[in-house]
């Protein structure tokens, strides 16, 4: 049997092209249900997502190649959870928000002049988290972030608290909202809105997740240890997005929701990086098997 042309087809633009396709599909059956046709614009949504990350490689090669297999798995994982791919799309646009914050931190890797770079990245974050409080997790990941990139001293400190301010202090200057206007967020909590079928599915779901992102993690360690300090320095910030991510899950658990895509798109660059480095001719079956895997908890979805 000839591997090497399933594995050019996964990891290359048609396998991703089928997998935008059915993720499309995948939302039909649920817009007449329970959800509206903001599905179609949560696709949207996702499907802009994969085309940052995509990007987002291809500018800074965190992989080892530049491939669309982590698209492709991020749409896979997507459209699994019809309550991701037709549900609110809230987690869909803290993902584009962590995507486009990346794109500054990678750029300003060990730049003398980094204090735009931070301020700019820190208005964008506290402009998500005025939308959904849900962002709010991602400014000490990407403050660890700019660490990690060499860059955070005493001015990059202060630029990330000037940046931190501007949008709330734009809003109550322009009289958008007044101060008695700002409260606490409202907590979500999807498991009200779920039957007790679809509450342990999406747990197991969750929980199936977590394990494939640390295990993906171990097994790529080493590997990505022997990288160049710039490299494993983004490779770090995926890592610690990938434990903050889980944290948070576990803690703001009703609102599990919204943190899952980001989880996806880190276990989608977790795998990325495993079928590129292997040289099994056979690496395809991995693919194969998480393939199925989303197309069973589909199917489960769908009859609940």
């Amino acid at each position: 049997m000839r591997c090497e042309p399933i594995n050019r087809f996964l990891g290359g633009l048609p396998f991703t092209v089928v997998a935008a396709i059915a993720l499309t599909l995948s939302v039909i059956p649920f817009l007449a249900g329970s959800y509206s046709f903001s599905g179609f614009g949560n696709v949207a949504c996702i499907l802009a997502t994969g085309a940052l990350l995509y990007f987002l490689n291809k500018t800074f090669s965190f992989i080892r190649a530049v491939t669309t297999i982590n698209v492709s798995v991020l749409l896979m994982l997507e459209a699994a959870n019809p309550h991701l791919s037709a549900g609110d799309p809230r987690g869909s646009l803290m993902c584009i928000v962590m995507l486009a914050s990346a794109f500054i931190l990678f750029g300003s890797y060990n730049r003398r002049d980094a204090q735009r770079s931070i301020f700019i990245t820190f208005v964008i974050l506290m402009l998500g988290a005025l939308l959904h409080y849900a962002c709010l997790y991602l400014i000490p990941v990407f403050m660890l972030g700019f660490m990690q990139m060499r860059v955070m001293n005493f001015k990059g400190f202060l630029a990330m608290g000037v940046g931190l301010i501007t949008p709330l202090w734009i809003i109550l200057g322009l009289e958008i909202v007044s101060p008695g206007e700002i409260t606490l967020p409202e907590m979500q909590n999807v498991w009200s809105l779920l039957s007790s079928g679809e509450s342990w599915l999406l747990l197991t779901v969750v929980i199936a997740s977590a394990v494939l992102l640390v295990a993906l993690m171990i097994v790529n360690l080493m590997q990505i240890y022997s990288y160049k300090t710039q490299i494993r320095a983004y490779n770090g910030f995926f890592s610690v997005l990938s434990i903050a991510t889980m944290i948070m899950m576990a803690a703001d658990y009703g609102n599990i929701l919204s943190y899952l895509p980001v989880l996806n798109c880190c276990i989608a660059v977790q795998v990325a990086h495993t079928f590129t480095i292997s040289d099994n001719p056979r690496r395809f079956i991995g693919i194969v098997l998480l393939l199925a895997a989303c197309v069973a908890s589909y199917g489960i979805f769908y009859y609940y």
